[in-house]
């Protein structure tokens, strides 16, 4: 095997390694996103069980203003009831009748919308407790998920570090100017640098080379390139 075939073999085995190295990239960051929209999810149910909560203390809150408004009132039944018995008038005594009953018509109104409070309050009780069932079951998915997605995201990562010696240790037997070739090459094409060429065939960008290319190839004293498409080229033999 002559030397330039070597180098060409050493380039393509680095071309493989770094193919590896983007698809468990690709991995790790399709993990991060995952653990990402995860964490989004979680803080979002947070988010609405901490206003669900919230909203049941306004509730409870107008009830409690309603609860201290009704007694205010009954007390001033209280004291009405009692100027009744020192009134020496007639005229004074409707005017304090009239007093209580505006004010026991006013109680019951408050007392209808405590009622319906009362209502809204449990309504909303139950669905809040409902709402704890479904996020503690969320929380441990959520704790189990995040997990298993580190545990990944950590091998993933501990895989790419082992394919990066890797292809260090292969670039370190190639010839520095190709690596530097391939690197120039990599940056004007989309995939692979390096391709084969299959009766006369580029399997880069599938176009027909030169005759007098393909011949050419297949000596290996020199790196060549596709004149369509520009990857570094080399004769592979059919099975």
């Amino acid at each position: 095997m002559s030397n330039i075939q070597e180098q060409i073999n050493i380039l393509v085995e680095v071309q493989g390694v770094e193919l590896e190295i983007h698809q468990a990239d690709r991995l790790v960051n399709s993990l991060s996103n995952e653990a990402t929209a995860l964490d989004q999810t979680m803080a979002e149910c947070e988010a609405l069980a901490s206003s669900e909560k919230a909203a049941l203390d306004d509730l409870k809150k107008a009830y409690r203003d309603l609860e201290s408004e009704a007694k205010v009132n009954a007390e001033m039944i209280v004291k009405s009831n009692e100027k009744l018995r020192a009134v020496k008038t007639n005229k004074e005594y409707q005017s304090i009748l009239k007093e209580i009953d505006e004010i026991r018509k006013k109680n019951s109104s408050i007392e209808d919308r405590m009622l319906e409070q009362l209502e809204t309050i449990e309504s909303a009780e139950a669905a809040i407790k409902a709402k704890k069932a479904e996020l503690a079951g969320f929380v441990q998915s959520y704790q189990e998920k995040k997990e298993a997605f580190a545990a990944k995201e950590k091998r993933e990562r501990q895989a790419v570090e082992a394919l990066n010696e890797k292809k260090a240790r292969i670039s370190a037997t190639a010839n520095p100017e190709f690596i530097t070739v391939l690197d120039d090459v990599k940056k004007k094409v989309r995939g692979l640098a390096v391709v084969p060429v299959q009766q006369a065939i580029c399997m880069g960008c599938h176009m027909n080379i030169p005759a007098q290319l393909y011949n050419e190839l297949q000596r290996f004293d020199e790196l060549r390139f596709c004149p369509h498409c520009h990857r570094i080229i080399y004769w592979k033999e059919q099975g």
